[in-house]
């Protein structure tokens, strides 16, 4: 009787103390920061096809106001609020629990250089190695009106403003000093 309440005990004790164990041991992993810029990915590519598209939505309030809406509460799976932020930032309520973390739309270095057409495949078929999921319920109008309303988180650098350095004069030996 003995044995037998000793051995339900290890079937039971054991897997909870190696658990304990591992988590105690376990170094902190290295996971990317949501909202960082540039976020480094591994992002398949569209079809060339579908990446040399255009979005071919005006940009008009009627679109912006219906990217919005999908944006923030309506789309489906998930309302993209929810992971990438309400301010695209990529700080959403549910960021902290991906790897690697939701996309940051604010950043230009990242952003700027996916074309239209990559947007919209990335929506439309999700993201392989990301917790980004398909779209695929959504309309191809919805997708546009969704790739229109990202743009607008772009926070694009400052230009440089050379009009001091223009203006001033100088010899090649001041130049070099």
């Amino acid at each position: 009787m003995k044995s037998r309440v000793f051995r339900q005990l290890n079937v039971f004790l054991l897997p909870v103390i190696c658990g304990f164990l591992i988590a105690c041991n376990t170094q902190p992993s290295q996971r990317s920061q949501s909202g960082q810029c540039p976020q480094i990915r591994a992002t398949e590519y569209a079809p060339a096809a579908m990446a040399a598209k255009q979005n071919p939505l005006s940009t008009n309030q009627e679109n912006a106001d219906a990217g919005k809406k999908l944006y923030q509460s309506s789309a489906s799976p998930v309302a993209c609020a929810q992971c990438h932020g309400e301010n695209g930032d990529g700080n959403g309520i549910m960021a902290k629990m991906f790897e690697p973390s939701p996309r940051n739309f604010t950043c230009s270095e990242v952003v700027g250089e996916l074309s239209d057409g990559q947007l919209f495949w990335i929506i439309k078929n999700g993201s392989i190695g990301t917790s980004m999921p398909a779209f695929d319920k959504l309309t191809e109008k919805q997708i546009w009106q969704l790739t229109l309303y990202l743009r607008t988180f772009e926070i694009k650098p400052a230009p440089v403003n050379n009009t001091r350095s223009s203006k001033l004069q100088t010899s090649p030996a001041q130049a070099s000093l």
